[in-house]
């Protein structure tokens, strides 16, 4: 991560396959990755035969593949001091990130959609008393507003006619925000590194997790159909929304970062009634809506206030050319 300084305003830029995220573009990152996430309940419910933990493991691995061909690509030469820079902040961040993609397949498998994507809108409130806590980050009023509405609309889309939900189910989506929280706060503090480093390490825990579940049971012959639906889950959806995410999540604050992420709790239910018929309510239908409009809301929030500040260092600028100087 770079620090840009103009005569306007200070901005932090990260680069990206490419792409130069800034504190302007990064929660536009953020809600696009939460997008391309939002696919990955509909997979799931895809599937024919695999169990929870066949799914994790082709799911895992796809994903520790698809990054370390990543850092293969863009390192080459330079991939060891990539290796010997690995600091105990991103072996922790790729841990939880592995202990998320479990609790998120063992929830989806025995609760419905709605009510696991309901648990994790808590990440962004464990993500900003974290980053308050631990890094004195400063949470806007803007924020706390959206997330609040953001609750409010999850509420609305879970609270008629949902059955009770399995108690192991339940506790692992609830683990979920608090994970999330964790790790948004260690990828904010950790020093700049590759975007995909934890991501591998997520995916060896995640696959390693799955094949230990897996032995002596079911073990991981599942039909062809189950392992690419895993297999694009992971390598595709995680591998192209998990760098984004990591790398925004250097120039955008904790809070921000997870609330954004919530546009997949907007369209995942969606996505699921579309195609595998699960149950669509009114209020799946009036919450999501007012989901999206927190979203739009901190969006709109974050660019006025970038905007603001441009003009308030381009008029204390012009103030101090043009001020009348006192000769001696």
């Amino acid at each position: 991560m770079t620090v840009q300084t103009d005569a306007r305003v200070e901005e932090h830029t990260v680069s990206i396959a490419g792409l130069t995220l800034t504190t302007r573009s990064g929660p536009y990152a953020v809600f696009a990755a939460g997008v391309v996430f939002s696919f990955g309940p509909l997979l799931f419910r895809s599937r024919q035969e695999a169990t929870e933990w066949q799914f994790l493991f082709y799911r895992s691995i796809s994903l520790a593949f698809a990054a370390a061909v990543v850092l293969l690509v863009r390192h080459r030469r330079g991939l060891p001091g990539v290796m010997r820079s690995i600091t105990t902040r991103h072996w922790i961040a790729g841990v939880l990130l592995a202990l998320m993609f479990s609790g998120f397949i063992i929830s989806l498998s025995r609760v419905d959609t709605a009510t696991v994507l309901l648990l994790q809108t808590l990440s962004p409130f464990s993500a900003a008393l974290l980053g308050w806590i631990l890094i004195k980050e400063r949470v806007s009023t803007s924020t706390w507003g959206a997330m609040a509405l953001a609750i409010t609309g999850v509420v609305i889309m879970v609270g008629v006619g949902r059955p009770d939900p399995n108690a192991v189910g339940l506790i692992a989506a609830g683990l979920i925000p608090l994970m999330l929280g964790v790790y948004a706060v260690l990828l904010r503090t950790s020093t700049a590194q590759d975007p995909a480093v934890p991501i591998v390490i997520a995916g060896c825990v995640g696959s390693a997790i799955a094949l230990v579940a897996t032995v002596g049971r079911d073990g991981i012959d599942v039909p062809w159909g189950d392992v690419v639906l895993g297999c694009v889950s992971g390598g595709v959806l995680l591998g192209v929304g998990l760098p984004f995410f990591n790398a925004a999540s250097q120039v955008v604050p904790a809070a921000p970062a997870t609330l954004l992420l919530l546009g997949e709790i907007v369209l995942a239910p969606f996505w699921v009634w579309m195609w595998q018929d699960e149950e669509l309510t009114v209020g799946t239908v009036v919450g999501g809506s007012i989901i999206l409009v927190a979203l739009v809301w901190l969006l709109s929030a974050t660019e006025a206030r970038r905007g603001l500040a441009a003009t308030t260092a381009i008029r204390i600028s012009a103030w101090r050319a043009n001020r009348p100087r006192v000769k001696p």
